[in-house]
């Protein structure tokens, strides 16, 4: 659990970043984002749980 806190969060992080500029690209143009949506709110789940589950192993 500890490898995928350290390896996989950032690579989530990175994800999330790159998902969050082109849902503002889309809503520019008027596109749908429904699924990107979706996506990113269960990436921002997974960073949340990441960051409370490492703070509670850090104890």
């Amino acid at each position: 659990m500890i490898f995928v806190i350290a390896y996989g969060t950032p690579i989530i992080a990175i994800v999330f970043f790159m998902n969050c500029i082109s849902i503002a690209k889309k809503l520019i143009k008027g596109q749908d984002v429904h699924n990107q949506a979706i996506l990113n709110g269960l990436m921002f789940g997974f960073i949340i749980f990441s960051i409370i589950w490492s703070a509670l192993l850090t104890e």
